[in-house]
């Protein structure tokens, strides 16, 4: 009775705090409640859209375009090379969009919206397409082709085309909105967990509706489009509606100084990136491991082309393993609070191995390749939690490191580096044509080839044993660089306090102070200075056996420990040898000035650059200091080119003023307003059938939206004179950068004597908010209790 009388109050605690904390966060958290339910709830949405958009964007492993479509696997290849290389400026683009939104919204948040509804029209557009048309339309013969059927390539390619900016920027909007929605790392797991666990939704009624659908309307074709152009319109709508609530109830929180100017150079962003060891451990694991979605396809072939159940079963058994996802996410923040993000990353992926290879028992039974296929799901869950957690901490540490917050320009350095799928992923097309799956095999689909029944017999298990090896093959090389990402949780936590202490010191030196910022920081310099000299508590799995709180407490003093020693190194760096000779580097330069710079030799700073080189690298000391050397006389030299393309005298060499940028910024803004504000009057004029309002109001916001674009001209023109001067004057500002943080360093106990005030003011504000969101609560429960009352006391007197 005493467990179950705790499972009730512990549901009750849970109820309460969802109404307290409904829209204020919890002690120690960033989200509240009602972001949460925002985020994955409109996630369900998010991820109607991702479901179509992914099941169309061309890959060696598409059947929508192969089986509904009729494109053979050699031709989808070609797509998939010519979309893939598109899709490089474009991801560069989208970065350079988001390193250096100025939106109020944020980095991603208003992308959801301007990138989700063209994605929903493209895939509208590509499944309603008339392909059959084009054969009427184009009845000569091009290279040995059907015209019909290169012209279809050619649609092929141009939806593609599109679904690559607008779907892939759509999708990284919602995937990577979780970085910014909080800099806490194991509440990103938690929400990411929660998130993960509802959007799961979409993909499981989109696996249960299309078989369906299949069955009732096709006689179990899921290869025929037509079956598409009934479910997609559907997603589509529930997706842009679900999505909307996404972006309405969500807050972007990066944690940098109120007073930081975004200001990403695309090129200077695009090293930056590149030298992060951590970046490049992700991408491998990708890059390697394309072989692993090989066994994608198999419980599908085996239903559509070995009719091993039919349509109503498929469909079920979909629907059960879409819900294994749901444990594994549901299992994943327990497993990495208890082991690690890099030890479930291994562990996962090697379980995926054994699950894939395990398939090849009974290759012919739907249920032992279903019952397979549901623990790789479970497992493989878990990668959709630990990799946006890793994502974002590798952010973090990123910004810890270079002292710029990079977002986008790492989707495009990975977009590049997919260049080396493109040999990869042909292997995949490969198999399929040396098995005869190719066009021209005399089947109306180069694909009904596999069908048991009027395809060539015994095929279909012979190629279903080549994939699971191919994806057991990928699945291991997935797993390997793993073994090499070292980012502990508690080096994370150091990170961000370490991020929150530059914030408050560089809005100080700007001449601005922020309580909640000014008393976090000051918090962990103090705590710092109080454990840097302690020594850690032994602790053993005996203790925790012994008694479990006391091990708790033991393990989080030992992690506070170390967190100190990382805190107090950032608050003392200035004092090292290390900072002491970077701090020599830099003051000549900025004493020099801008005119150091312009009037520079070339020769000089290539001589500069070779003795960099030539520097001893026989430690780590060694190696940072001589990093450090290479970089600052590389930047001068890029300055040198900078300064000769875009400024012929120094008087021309002046630092733009960024408070012009702004008043551009501010009128783009009050246009948007407007136009907002007049839209609504329209829609209140057609609510109201005045038509001569409606009228009136048409070219108002035409000539706003004009308005708006020419603001927009002049920012985007006023923008380049700031990148140019950026990466013209790079060493300058750089150096600039340190020496400032080095005298804001300097005035810790004058923050210090600001902290009893200001927090006063927080615990003040904290009450009130507290304070009127309990008083809502029981105000919301009064009310309840009313209607239930008057409701009752209705049907006493019936």
């Amino acid at each position: 009775m005493s467990g179950k009388k705790g499972l009730v109050q512990k549901a009750g605690g849970l109820l309460s705090d969802l109404k307290v904390y409904w829209k204020i966060p919890m002690p120690g958290r960033y989200m509240t409640f009602k972001e949460i339910a925002a985020y994955a709830g409109g996630g369900i949405g998010a991820y109607f859209i991702i479901y179509m958009g992914s099941h169309l964007i061309v890959n060696t492993n598409n059947m929508i375009v192969g089986g509904a479509i009729g494109v053979s696997p050699t031709h989808m290849y070609i797509l998939y090379i010519i979309s893939t290389l598109a899709n490089i400026p474009l991801t560069a683009v989208r970065a350079n969009m988001i390193d250096n939104t100025r939106n109020k919204a944020g980095k991603y948040r208003p992308y959801l919206i301007s990138m989700g509804i063209p994605t929903v029209l493209v895939v509208l557009g590509y499944v309603y397409f008339p392909y059959n048309l084009l054969y009427s339309l184009f009845p000569m013969h091009i290279l040995g082709f059907e015209g019909g059927y290169i012209a279809k390539l050619a649609v092929v390619l141009i939806f593609n085309l599109l679904l690559q900016f607008f779907f892939n920027f759509f999708q990284d909007s919602y995937t990577n909105l979780i970085h910014v929605l909080s800099p806490n790392t194991q509440e990103r797991t938690d929400v990411l967990a929660i998130k993960s666990v509802v959007y799961s939704l979409a993909p499981s009624i989109a696996n249960a509706v299309v078989p369906a659908v299949a069955d009732f309307l096709t006689d179990n074709d899921m290869y025929d489009i037509k079956v598409y152009r009934v479910c997609y319109p559907i997603f589509a709508v529930l997706g842009v509606v679900l999505t909307a609530i996404v972006y309405a109830h969500t807050k972007e929180k990066i944690v940098q100084a109120k007073t930081r100017v975004v200001q990403v150079n695309f090129r200077d962003a695009f090293r930056s990136v590149a030298k992060n060891k951590y970046f490049w451990i992700i991408a491998l694991a990708g890059w390697l491991g394309f072989l692993e979605s090989s066994y994608g396809n198999i419980l599908s072939w085996t239903y559509n082309y070995g009719h091993a159940c039919s349509g109503k079963v498929y469909g079920l058994l979909f629907t059960v393993i879409g819900n294994a996802s749901m444990w594994g996410m549901i299992l994943a923040p327990f497993c990495i609070r208890a082991l690690g993000k890099k030890k479930v990353l291994v562990g996962v992926n090697t379980m995926n191995v054994i699950c894939i290879l395990a398939m090849g028992i009974n290759r012919t039974s739907i249920w032992w390749l279903a019952v397979c296929v549901y623990i790789n799901y479970l497992f493989g869950a878990f990668e959709q939690i630990t990799t946006p957690a890793i994502q974002a901490d590798i952010r973090d540490y990123h910004q810890y490191r270079t002292g710029e917050r990079i977002d986008g320009m790492f989707a495009t350095v990975q977009t590049i580096g997919n260049v080396v799928t493109l040999v990869t992923s042909s292997v995949l097309p490969f198999v399929y044509e040396s098995y005869g799956i190719k066009e021209g095999n005399g089947y109306e689909s180069p694909y009904d080839i596999l069908d048991v029944t009027t395809g060539e017999p015994g095929l279909l298990k012979k190629v279903i044993g080549a994939l699971i090896l191919m994806a057991a093959a990928g699945a291991f090389l997935n797993m390997v660089p793993y073994l090499f990402y070292d980012i502990k949780e508690v080096q994370h936590k150091s990170i961000i306090r370490i991020l929150k202490i530059r914030a408050m010191f560089e809005d100080f030196g700007n001449g601005v102070t922020n309580d909640r910022t000014l008393v976090e920081a000051i918090d962990y310099i103090r705590d710092a200075e109080a454990l840097e000299n302690k020594e850690k508590v032994p602790v053993s799995k005996k203790d925790k056996r012994a008694d479990k709180k006391a091990y708790k407490e033991a393990r989080k003093y030992n992690e506070e420990i170390e967190i100190a020693k990382l805190v107090r190194a950032e608050i003392d760096k200035f004092a090292s040898e290390e900072y002491k000779i970077k701090l020599e580097i830099n003051e000549p330069i900025y004493k020099a000035g801008l005119a150091g710079l312009f009037n520079a030799d070339r020769n000089a700073l290539k001589t500069e650059l070779s003795n960099a080189k030539k520097m001893p690298k026989t430690n780590d000391h060694e190696k940072e200091l001589r990093s450090f050397a290479i970089e600052v006389a590389r930047h001068k030299l890029i300055s040198r080119t900078a300064i000769d393309a875009n400024y012929k005298s120094l008087s021309d060499f002046v630092q733009p003023d960024y408070a012009v940028l702004e008043s551009y910024y501010d009128a783009e803004d009050a246009c948007d307003e407007k136009i907002r504000e007049l839209y609504q009057k329209q829609d209140e004029a057609k609510k109201a059938k005045n038509k001569a309002e409606v009228a009136r109001i048409k070219p108002l916001i035409k000539a706003e939206k004009a308005k708006k674009a020419e603001w927009q001209k002049k920012s985007k023109s006023e923008m380049e004179v700031h990148a140019a001067f950026a990466r013209a004057a790079k060493p300058y500002l750089d150096a600039e950068k340190m020496l400032k943080q080095k005298e804001n360093y300097t005035h810790y106990e004058e923050l210090a004597s600001l902290y009893d005030e200001a927090k006063a003011r927080i615990e003040a504000e904290d009450a009130a908010a507290l304070e009127a969101q309990k008083k809502e609560a029981a105000e919301k429960q009064a009310d309840k209790e009313r209607r239930l009352a008057e409701k009752k006391a209705k049907k006493i007197k019936k």
